[in-house]
């Protein structure tokens, strides 16, 4: 036998060593993330098993509408195109430039064509494998294309430029890439004779979770909403080659357009992120087989710095703080004055003549506003009428095609309110125009006519009064409810119904036929104190949210005194902070020294073991909960409220079964934690908004319900509902727009239907989490009206209209605490007011860097779940489970009992089944590493072991 070395044998114990050591660290991390490994695998820890009772009782609670996944992939991607072409807006239309002629020879110019935006980062991320381009979705549309220009960007000289977003940490830059002029070679100029029936220039940016867009000023001389050098010379190249140029602006954040009546530009459509399946809607609005509908959801302004909302956003740091993520900060300064309620607002009060309302000129500042839309065809409005009943007023309108195609219309109702002396003296604010109601028409013939029915609830009317009464009131005066086709078009009616004309400084003169009126003789501090959902005294909730609290002087914008408070940057961006503030941001948690340690483990005598099954359907304040609940160990209690990382565990004793729960706003989505999914990918949110088409977004719910139930996955983190505070939020792309009506009523409309299916909806951020920059733990901070009215609005609908069942927190503070901390938000805003009935889970807390969002806290205001994929983390000691922490995580548990047991997670499991836990596939193929490569290891230095011994025998 040959000798072994002494080189050969110390190598073979250090790899062998490293083996083992390898095997040791692997199986602690193995098991500290067993949790999100088995959910990106797609195991499962858990198994039904059936009983012979089982085979008599239909346990499928939630069925699916198809028959097999072939056809329910067909019809998702049937509604994913149908939104896109209800959701695609018509800016300009010069000439009937479109739709185009059939066959028609057209050239796509700019990199974007073959690089459109379909979704965006992290949670907006989607697929696009199989996703058709521009070219192959044009093709389909019968145009023929330009494929020298076509192959000049995908392979050719213009390849190597390409939009770039920084990556899931934020790091990378933003840039447009366009390609310069210079690039474009005599070839591809030739080729442009063949195919010049149109120019389709397209425009894209795109966004993602964790940074916003950048406001700064890019290497290209211009900011990333406004179009670069590069791309004026395409435009100009265009507009010099072709007689007919048509722009596609192919992004859901708001860009400048100015270009588009700088350039001789036909005609120009925004489609959004489009999705996956969403490209062919191009073609066939293009081609006319479809006809535009769709609104705009945000105001296009010149100047998209020109939002007072843009003098607060960004980077704003606390100086002196060291607390754990709490070292920045942001304030709303401009109150409610967000999107066209500021634009419309100033507009009106530059009419109605108030001096500080001087130097404004609403032309040169908004190009297209709010609710804005063409169509290939004419609509007439006519008798418009509004019926007052008890709870509601009643509108009808006859909408008439007056064009020579079929088309859909948009009939859009808003409010205006009385801004009072009692409003001035107590700091209420009211927006001149606000978005009360709309509805959209089927396709109507040339010639026909549909009329519109329209209900306002009066709770519409109400506004928030934080310093006088501290509850909502409706005021005393006229109020006034004006059809049009844009917030611009109403407000107009409305100017015209108080007499005015272009004579007082109107750009058009309105109709006052579309506006009716009605007058509350006294202000009303009663009726709307009271919550409707629940019966609960409203009162206060937010003071400790407003900037006032630590800086008493400061002054919102207000239209009292609009260049007296115009906003600035509060504290130049780095602020100071007070004592007292500091002390705020730190957790903080109490002891309630009256609570008493709640049963745990113990079977009920009168009832026995019950089961999780026994529970679907029944009231959340049914007593039998107690029972189920006394069960429960303070083990099983606190594993369940700790981990709920994409997934959350399953409790053997009572029979409930695990869950698998995935992002996003576009759909049940497999690309960030896996999971084996295979589930249609939608269009962002905007471009569902921009259908304003409720009917259809719930239909598109129903569709993802669908997914849920195909992929056994019963959470949706999802749909996301916050505010376009700015046209530059890098998630503005899964918002659905700057208003809080629209964006609740859509949201609620696909909760609706996605929890027809079992699925339990989690909207998401709750709340003032308009920014990526600074939302782990950055100070938010607003007055409560403007809370309340916009930023908690569209959830409020969502609860009350939508019954959703989950809700997520936001990672940043409301003013110095951790919004899922924050009492007044989780419990008595929430549940106490809006009579919320399910979980809420935190946003990711699956490292330390989270601590701020600390389970104590959250669990005393009323967080339920902790997105957590870490075994290690959140960990209850024993000191810590006292007689109120285990009521709060009792309450929790029953709060995500609740959720579970009424999903589409019970299908399969009756009275009678019973749940068990297995050890999921992967751990099994570890055990098998550890055997195999504990073996070889020990194997090895076994063998070189007895070598060296011998060896060493026979030299002696």
């Amino acid at each position: 036998m040959k000798n072994i070395s002494k080189t050969a044998a110390i190598s073979t114990y250090i790899v062998s060593i490293i083996l083992i050591i390898g095997l040791i660290v692997g199986n602690v991390y193995a098991e500290k993330y067993s949790q999100i490994i088995t959910t990106y695998l797609g195991h499962s820890t858990d198994k039904i098993v059936s009983s012979k009772d089982d085979t008599e009782v239909d346990s499928e609670y939630y069925k699916s509408a198809f028959t097999s996944a072939d056809e329910m992939q067909t019809e998702g991607e049937r509604i994913s195109q149908e939104i896109v072409e209800e959701g695609i807006v018509l800016l300009k239309n010069d000439n009937n430039a479109l739709p185009l002629k059939a066959g028609s020879k057209i050239s796509l110019l700019g990199q974007s064509s073959v690089d459109l935006v379909y979704g965006a980062g992290i949670s907006g991320l989607v697929d696009t494998n199989k996703a058709p381009d521009l070219l192959a979705a044009l093709t389909s549309s019968g145009f023929e294309i330009n494929k020298t220009l076509w192959d000049f960007y995908k392979t050719g000289d213009g390849s190597s430029y390409r939009k770039e977003v920084p990556d899931i940490y934020g790091k990378g830059p933003y840039a447009v890439n366009e390609v310069p002029a210079s690039v474009y070679k005599d070839e591809v100029m030739k080729s442009f004779s063949d195919y010049n029936d149109a120019a389709v220039v397209v425009i894209g940016r795109s966004g993602g979770e964790s940074s916003d867009l950048t406001t700064a000023v890019l290497p290209t001389g211009s900011h990333y909403l406004e179009i670069d050098d590069n791309e004026r010379d395409l435009l100009k190249l265009a507009t010099e080659k072709f007689d007919k140029v048509i722009v596609l602006i192919n992004a859901s954040n708001t860009l400048e357009l100015g270009f588009l009546e700088e350039y001789d530009i036909d005609a120009a459509i925004v489609v959004g992120a489009i999705g996956p399946h969403g490209a062919n809607a191009i073609g066939e609005v293009l081609n006319g087989n479809v006809n535009p509908s769709g609104k705009l959801v945000d105001t296009y302004a010149y100047d998209v710095f020109s939002s007072p909302a843009m003098k607060n956003f960004g980077n704003y740091n606390i100086a002196n703080s060291k607390v754990t993520m709490g070292n920045s900060y942001m304030v709303y300064a401009e109150g409610i004055y967000v999107g066209y309620r500021y634009y419309e607002t100033r507009y009106e009060d530059v009419v109605l003549g108030n001096e500080s309302a001087a130097n404004y000129d609403y032309s040169t500042q908004v190009q297209f506003p709010f609710g804005y839309g063409l169509s290939y065809t004419t609509f007439e409005w006519s008798d418009y009428n509004v019926k007052e009943l008890d709870d509601t007023y009643e509108v009808s309108l006859n909408v008439t095609n007056t064009g020579s195609v079929a088309g859909k219309e948009v009939v859009q109702i808003y409010m205006q309110s009385p801004y009072t002396e009692y409003d001035k003296q107590n700091k209420i604010e009211k927006a001149s125009a606000e978005l009360v109601g709309f509805a959209k028409t089927s396709a109507i013939e040339p010639g026909k006519s549909e009329t519109v029915n329209i209900e306002i609830d009066k709770e519409e009317m109400k506004t928030y009064d934080t310093h006088g009464y501290g509850t909502y009131i409706v005021d005393a005066g006229t109020y006034y409810f004006a059809a049009g086709r844009n917030a611009h078009d109403s407000l107009n009616n409305i100017l015209a119904a108080k007499g005015k004309t272009t004579a007082d400084q109107m750009d058009a003169d309105g109709n006052e036929a579309f506006v009716k009126d009605f007058t509350v003789d006294q202000l009303d501090s009663t009726t709307y104190k009271v919550s409707a959902a629940t019966g609960n005294e409203i009162t206060n909730q937010f003071a400790d949210v407003d900037i006032k609290k630590y800086d008493p002087s400061f002054e919102y914008l207000s239209r009292n005194d609009w260049t007296g408070t115009w906003p600035v940057t509060y504290a130049e961006g780095t602020m100071t902070a007070s004592q007292e503030f500091l002390a705020d941001l730190e957790v903080s948690h109490t002891e309630d020294p009256e609570a008493v340690m709640p049963a745990t483990g113990k079977i009920n005598e009168e009832y026995g073991k019950l089961s999780a099954a026994m529970f679907i359907g029944r009231e959340y304040d049914d007593k039998l909960w107690d029972v189920l609940l006394d069960q429960l160990t303070v083990d099983e209690m606190t594993e369940l409220v700790r981990m709920g990382g994409y997934a959350t565990v399953p409790i053997p004793s009572i029979n409930l079964p695990a869950t698998i729960n995935k992002d996003g706003p576009a759909g049940i989505s497999g690309e960030l934690v896996g999971g084996n999914v295979k589930a249609v990918a939608y269009p962002g949110e905007v471009v569902m908004a921009s259908t304003w088409n409720v009917d259809l977004i719930r239909e598109l719910g129903e569709l993802i319900g669908e997914d849920s139930l195909s992929n056994k996955v019963a959470g949706w983190y999802a749909p996301g509902i916050n505010i376009h505070r700015t046209p530059f939020g890098g998630r503005n792309f899964e918002y659905f727009s700057e208003d809080s009506f629209l964006s609740g009523k859509l949201a609620a409309s696909e909760v609706v239907g996605v929890q027809s299916k079992g699925a339990f909806a989690m909207m998401k951020h709750f709340v003032l989490n308009e920014q990526e920059t600074n939302r782990m733990g950055g100070a938010m901070f607003a007055n409560e009206q403007t809370t309340r009215e916009l930023y908690l609005q569209p959830f409020e609908t969502t609860v009350r209209e939508g019954e959703v069942l989950g809700a997520m927190a936001s990672m940043n503070r409301i003013g110095a605490r951790w919004s899922g901390g924050h009492k007044g938000l989780m419990t008595e805003t929430l549940r106490n007011e809006w009579g919320f009935k399910g979980l809420v889970i935190t946003d990711q807390a699956s490292f330390p860097i989270f601590a701020y969002q600390d389970i104590l806290e959250g669990q005393e205001a009323g967080t339920n779940l902790w997105l957590n994929t870490d075994a290690n983390l959140w960990k209850f000691t024993k000191d810590q489970l006292t007689p109120a922490t285990v009521s709060n995580i009792r309450e929790s548990t029953h709060a995500i009992l609740y959720t579970i047991i009424n999903s589409n997670a019970m299908n399969g499991v009756s009275v009678t089944s019973k749940i068990v836990a297995v050890l999921p596939l992967w751990k099994y193929w570890l055990i098998a590493a550890n055997i195999v490569i504990g073996l070889i290891a020990l194997g090895a230095m076994f063998i070189v072991s007895r070598k060296l011994i011998k060896q060493k025998k026979i030299s002696v």
